[in-house]
């Protein structure tokens, strides 16, 4: 799929950095050396009161356990999954990784995006107002297409696979 070629091009070096909004881990799982989840992952779930940490497994355990559908931490608090939920703020330390990989970059390769979800919908103007182009590979139209070196609009892994065979 398109995890597995985004992966493929970083083996190849020809990917530095991975900026996803996905929270189901699948660019990791692929083989993406240290994705940067700005909408956090459904990996991992956190107790609202003491912090602790549970991996999902783990998580889906004590779900299963408690009649009202809510996992709970050793302390007894509501364990809550570590994704960013509407209206809460994204992680800083991701948005910052990704706004400096977005200024590094010669081309951000923009994937499956409508490119309308802000803040990460900026990234490809901070490419742009640093000197560096862009690509989009997304079906459907994005407020970047008119600004776009390329624009690929067919589906998103065979459109991923032709660029592989043609590198």
């Amino acid at each position: 799929g398109a995890h597995h070629a985004v992966a493929e091009l970083e083996r190849r070096g020809l990917v530095t950095g991975v900026v996803t909004q996905n929270i189901d881990g699948l660019h990791a799982k692929a083989g993406t050396t240290d994705p940067i989840e700005v909408h956090g992952s459904i990996r991992t779930a956190s107790c609202l009161r003491c912090g602790a940490s549970y991996p999902l497994e783990e998580t889906r355990r004590r779900l299963a356990e408690e009649a009202d559908g809510v996992p709970l931490c050793d302390c007894g608090a509501p364990l809550k999954p570590d994704v960013v939920l509407f209206g809460e703020f994204l992680p800083e330390d991701a948005l910052e990784r990704a706004y400096a990989l977005a200024a590094g970059a010669d081309l951000l390769l923009c994937v499956g995006s409508s490119l309308e979800v802000h803040p990460i919908a900026q990234l490809p103007g901070v490419t742009r107002q640093a000197g560096g182009q862009i690509a989009i590979v997304t079906a459907g139209p994005t407020p970047w297409d008119p600004h776009a070196a390329v624009k690929l609009d067919g589906d998103v892994v065979a459109e991923l696979e032709a660029v592989l065979a043609a590198l």
